[in-house]
């Protein structure tokens, strides 16, 4: 009997070190899936400047150049990411934020419910936080899930697994890093990137850009945007309705005047580019959502309020730019709803909330943007010095 159990153990024990090592010959073929998360491995404490949000927040914010005045910054935000992510991910490295900073909580249109089209897509999407969150903070953590997915992939490759047979047939080393553990820094930037932002970072953040910063379009007051958006009249409002049967309404700002603005100084594929994009984005965040503001959502970001006043941390509620083409599909009745939730939570939690989705000069700068509704990268420069002259509670933290 002693015999059959040394056995047992024996070929338990050469059973797992042969499936370990098989998925490591499996990842090392396999193609990145989470590069987007390489970043929360470098993660430093002190962080002073900080947002979370989706993929709105992710492409929006360029802190680099802070970063090179001397700030420590975070970019919290993937894509897709919902309020439920968002507060576990500041609760999980709520250690790492340092007290009297500011963190930026980018609301989009879909916050209050989830950017995802369907079930399938949002668990593949949670797969990347078995990598950045531990499970008593992973709201959706399962340990199959975690087994199958991250710790052994291999278990859920499929015929995926027949890479390993691929040519050139390699035997990594045991005393390497696992790639679905620790990936190299310098893929986040190009060295051509790099050099670009070391010679923005020379002139300074506010000497970036040639353009002049007008007054502000947002209010000190929390709520002045919200209101003027929900209470213009009808007779200001452009109402047109698309083949999915929504009702699109946009009250802060002249929808057509805009395009004609736009047709003078661009050309005709580039906007019906931007047009295109921009209807597929709002099918993406709007079709088949039966509820489109969900409480369990408001309740997260009651508490990643909360938190932040626990840390000492300025929380600011923030709406980022879109453009006209996107904006012209969202209902007059949702962007309501929208704007009296955020209001519900800003005056209950006496926070600022500042929005920039209607700002005139955003809405038809192609320049600005990678489609109908995400900044790139001038874009997101502009934008964030823009926050540094407009935003009072960051202006008093740069001391500006």
């Amino acid at each position: 009997m002693k015999s059959f159990i040394v056995k047992c153990i024996l070929a338990v024990c050469i059973t797992s070190f042969c499936l370990f090592y098989l998925d490591l010959m499996y990842e090392q073929k396999s193609e990145d899936p989470i590069a987007e998360i390489n970043h929360y491995n470098f993660i430093e404490p002190g962080i002073q400047i900080a947002n979370t949000g989706s993929s709105h927040g992710m492409s929006d914010f360029e802190w680099d150049v802070l970063e090179d005045m001397g700030y420590q910054c975070f970019n919290f935000a993937l894509t897709s990411q919902t309020l439920t992510y968002d507060h576990a991910l500041l609760n999980m490295y709520q250690d790492d934020l340092a007290e009297g900073g500011i963190l930026f909580i980018p609301l989009s249109y879909f916050s209050f419910n989830t950017e995802t089209i369907n079930e399938t897509e949002a668990q593949a999407m949670s797969i990347r936080y078995y990598r950045i969150l531990s499970p008593e903070y992973n709201p959706d953590y399962s340990f199959f899930t975690d087994l199958v997915s991250v710790r052994l992939p291999i278990l859920s490759a499929g015929e995926d697994m027949l890479k390993i047979l691929e040519p050139p047939i390699t035997f990594p080393s045991l005393s390497e890093n696992r790639r679905n553990i620790v990936y190299a820094a310098e893929a986040s930037h190009s060295p051509q990137d790099s050099n670009e932002l070391s010679a923005v970072s020379q002139s300074g953040i506010s000497a970036v850009l040639s353009e002049t910063v007008s007054e502000a379009s947002v209010s000190a007051n929390a709520f002045q945007t919200s209101q003027e958006t929900s209470d213009v009249s009808d007779s200001q409002t452009s109402v047109s309705e698309n083949s999915s049967g929504y009702m699109s309404a946009l009250s802060s700002y002249d929808v057509e005047a805009l395009k004609a603005e736009a047709a003078a100084s661009y050309d005709e594929a580039t906007i019906a580019d931007f047009e295109y994009k921009g209807q597929q984005r709002f099918l993406r965040h709007f079709q088949g959502k039966e509820e489109l503001i969900q409480q369990d959502k408001i309740q997260k970001l009651r508490e990643m309020i909360d938190l932040c006043r626990s840390k000492n941390i300025t929380p600011i509620l923030i709406t980022t730019p879109f453009m006209v083409y996107y904006n012209q599909y969202v209902s007059g009745e949702f962007m309501n709803a929208f704007y009296q939730t955020i209001e519900m939570v800003a005056s209950e939690k006496q926070v600022s909330y500042y929005d920039y989705s209607h700002d005139e000069r955003f809405a038809v700068k192609f320049e600005y943007f990678a489609d109908a509704d995400h900044l790139n990268e001038e874009g997101a420069l502009y934008f964030t010095n823009l926050l540094t002259e407009e935003i009072p509670e960051f202006r008093a933290f740069l001391g500006k």
